[in-house]
C-alpha cells in the first residue's frame, strides 16, 4: 500500500496547492482596455481577460490562467501526451498508457521495476544558451521537494506520482535534510536521468505533462538565486522565465501585457508567429469587439452566448473542443438535510429534477452535452456510470421516499437551500441556476440563489467546506485521470481529498480507490471503477454537463494545441 504518514497535517498545507491546480476560469473583472494595433503576419494578438500576475511554479497564485499559458511556451516537458489533428483543433490523448507517451526534452524513456530512465535530447538550449541536461532535471525535482515557495504544487505533482513522500511536510520543519532529495533523481551521465517511485503508480509519467514539472534552466536559476532564496522565487515571482521551451518572455507589464518572442537557440522547427502578444482585455464586450474588427487573432473566455454570436461573423471562427470542463452541483453532507441517514433519495431527486436538455440547448447554445460519470469522460479510466435524464414525476416520489412528499418538512431547512455559484460567472451560470432552481422548487425544494464573490466563493467551497449547496462550473484537474480526480474531489478530506468541498466521505469507497491507485493496466482500471460506482451510488454531487472549451479566432486561424490546463500554445498555430 502506498506510505501515508501524517496525512492529515500534509493535506491541510497542500490544501492550496490542489485549488493552483485547477483552472480558474472565473476571473476578475478589474482594469483597463489596452489599446490594440494591428498584427504582423509574424505576430499574433491573443486577448485574455488576466494576465500572468507572477511565473513562479511553486508560487501563490501558480496556475493562474495567464502564468500556464507562459508556460505552456516558454518552458518544455519531458514527456507529453500524443494527438491528434482534428481539423483546425491539435487534441491530446489522455488516455495513453504509461509506456506511450511522446518524449520531448526526452530522446526516448524506459521503465525497469520502480525505475525510470530518461535519455535526455542533445543540443536544446534554453533562451540564455545554456544546454539541457541532467543536472536540470535534478534540479527541478530538488526545487519540488524543497517545498520553499509560496504553495507547494511540484512537491504535490511528484508525490501524486509517487515519486516524492510526505517527509518533506512530515518531518521537513525539524530535519532540513528532509527536504533534500536522497535517491528519488539522480544523474547518470550528462544526458541520463533516472528517477526512482517508491510504490507502483500509473500517475506516472502523467503528472510531468503539468506545468509545475516542466524542467527549469538549472544554470540561470541559480545565477538569480541569493543566500536568502536559494531557489530564485523572487526572480520567478518578480522578473522571468528560465526554460527551454520554442519561446522566451521578451516583455511583461504585470497586470496589462506579455510578449513573447521566438528563442534564438531552438532547434526545432521555427513557428510562424514569432512573437505573440497577450493583452489583458477584462471586459468580454471588448474582446468579443477586437476580434470582429480583426484587431485581435484569438479572444478567449468568453460565454456560450458571446461565442455562438461570434459564429456569423465573417472573419470569425469559434473552435470547439470537449476537453476537461464540467459543472455539477454538490451538496453538504456536514449540512442537514443533505448529510442525514438515508438522504441519498434526496440528492437523487434533485437529479432527476435537472433540465438537462433545456439547459444544454438554450444555455449553452449546443455546446455542451449530457455527462455521464463522475470524472470527466475524456480522461485515462472514466467510467460511464450514470444515467439520469429529466423526470419530475420519478424526482417527486423520491422526495415522498426520503420523507419530504411535495417538500413538507424541508421548510426547517431552508438555509440548506441557498444555491451559491460565483457572482464573476452570472453570465453563464445564472440562467443554469434560474432552470435548476424553478424545477427543484416544483418537485418541493425550496431553492433560492445565492451569487457571492468568486474568492469568498473558493474560500469558502476549498477551505471552510461550509456551502450547503453549490453550482461549480470551474476547477477541472489538471491531471486527465480518473485517481487524479477522484482523489482531489472525492476521497475522504483527511485521507487526501482537499477539493471535496461537499465533505464526502466514505469508507468503502476510499479503500476502493487506495486499491485502485498502486494497481496498473486492467486491474487498475477495474478497481477505480468500482470507486467510481460507489461515488454515482452515493451521489455526493449531481453531474450535470460537460461543456466545450472554446476559442474565437481571425479566420484562417488554426492549430490551436488542446491542453489539460487549458492554456494556449502558440508553437503550432498558422496562418493560411
Amino acid at each position: 500500500m502506498r506510505r501515508r504518514p501524517d496525512r492529515k497535517h500534509a493535506v491541510a498545507v497542500a490544501a492550496v496547492t490542489v485549488f493552483a491546480l485547477l483552472t480558474t476560469a472565473a476571473a476578475g473583472i478589474a482594469g483597463t482596455t489596452a489599446a490594440l494595433a494591428p498584427n504582423a503576419k509574424d505576430t499574433l494578438i491573443v486577448l485574455r481577460e488576466q494576465i500572468a500576475p507572477q511565473m513562479n511554479p511553486d508560487g501563490t497564485t501558480a496556475g493562474d490562467p495567464g502564468m500556464v499559458d507562459v508556460f505552456k511556451n516558454v518552458y518544455w516537458r519531458l514527456v507529453d501526451y500524443p494527438t491528434s489533428r482534428k481539423g483546425d483543433i491539435i487534441v491530446p490523448n489522455y488516455k495513453v498508457k504509461p509506456m506511450n507517451f511522446v518524449p520531448q526534452l526526452a530522446q526516448s524513456y524506459s521503465k525497469k521495476g520502480l525505475t525510470w530512465t530518461f535519455k535526455l535530447r542533445k543540443g536544446i538550449k534554453s533562451c540564455t544558451g545554456n544546454e539541457l541536461t541532467a543536472d536540470d532535471i535534478v534540479y527541478t525535482f530538488a526545487r519540488a521537494k524543497s517545498v520553499s515557495g509560496g504553495a507547494p504544487v511540484a512537491w504535490f505533482l511528484a508525490n501524486v506520482g509517487s515519486i516524492i513522500n510526505l517527509d518533506p511536510l512530515t518531518k521537513g520543519a525539524k530535519d532540513p535534510k528532509a527536504k533534500e532529495l536522497s535517491g528519488e533523481v539522480t544523474k547518470v551521465d550528462d544526458y541520463t536521468v533516472q528517477i526512482k517511485q517508491y510504490a507502483p503508480n500509473e500517475l506516472f509519467p502523467r503528472v510531468l505533462e503539468i506545468f509545475a514539472l516542466n524542467i527549469f534552466d538549472s544554470k540561470e536559476m541559480k545565477k538569480q538565486a541569493s543566500a536568502k532564496d536559494p531557489w530564485s522565487h523572487t526572480f520567478a515571482n518578480n522578473k522571468g522565465t528560465a526554460g527551454y521551451g520554442p519561446y522566451c518572455v521578451t516583455r511583461w507589464n504585470k497586470g496589462s501585457e506579455v510578449d513573447l518572442g521566438f528563442n534564438p537557440n531552438w532547434t526545432g522547427k521555427k513557428p510562424q508567429f514569432t512573437k505573440v502578444v497577450i493583452r489583458k482585455v477584462p471586459q468580454n464586450a471588448n474582446r468579443v469587439a477586437a476580434i470582429k474588427a480583426g484587431s485581435a487573432d484569438i479572444a478567449t473566455t468568453l460565454t456560450p452566448t458571446e461565442y455562438d454570436s461570434l459564429r456569423s461573423s465573417s472573419n470569425v471562427t469559434v473552435l470547439g473542443w470537449y476537453n476537461n470542463q464540467s459543472s455539477y452541483i454538490y451538496a453538504n453532507y456536514k449540512i442537514e438535510p443533505w448529510g442525514m441517514p438515508g438522504n441519498v433519495k434526496l440528492r437523487r431527486a434533485m437529479a432527476y429534477a435537472i433540465p438537462y436538455q433545456d439547459i444544454i440547448k438554450l444555455d449553452y447554445k449546443g455546446s455542451a452535452r449530457v455527462w455521464r460519470g463522475v470524472v470527466v469522460s475524456t480522461y485515462n479510466d472514466y467510467a460511464p456510470v450514470l444515467d439520469f435524464k429529466t423526470d419530475l414525476v420519478k424526482a417527486k416520489a423520491l422526495m415522498a421516499e426520503a420523507g419530504y412528499p411535495g417538500g413538507n418538512g424541508l421548510e426547517k431547512y431552508k438555509s440548506a437551500f441557498s444555491l451559491t455559484y460565483p457572482a464573476e460567472r452570472a453570465a453563464t451560470l445564472e440562467p443554469v441556476a434560474n432552470r435548476v432552481s424553478t424545477n427543484l422548487r416544483a418537485i418541493g425544494m425550496p431553492v433560492t440563489l445565492n451569487p457571492i464573490p468568486q474568492a469568498e466563493f473558493a474560500d469558502r467551497f476549498l477551505s471552510k467546506r461550509d456551502l450547503p449547496l453549490a453550482l461549480v462550473d470551474y476547477g477541472a484537474a489538471f491531471g486527465p485521470d480518473a485517481v487524479y480526480a477522484v482523489q482531489l474531489f472525492f476521497v475522504s478530506p483527511d485521507k487526501g481529498g482537499i477539493n471535496n468541498g461537499m465533505n464526502y466521505s466514505s469508507k468503502e469507497m476510499d479503500a476502493a480507490f487506495f486499491a485502485a491507485i498502486n494497481a496498473s493496466g486492467a486491474t487498475r482500471t477495474a478497481k477505480i471503477k468500482r470507486a467510481q460506482q460507489i461515488i454515482a451510488r452515493d451521489q455526493p454531487a449531481v453531474s450535470l454537463y460537460e461543456w466545450q472549451s472554446q476559442l474565437a479566432v481571425r479566420k484562417g486561424l488554426s492549430g490551436w494545441l488542446v491542453s489539460s490546463d487549458n492554456s494556449l500554445g502558440f508553437y503550432d498555430m498558422t496562418m493560411k
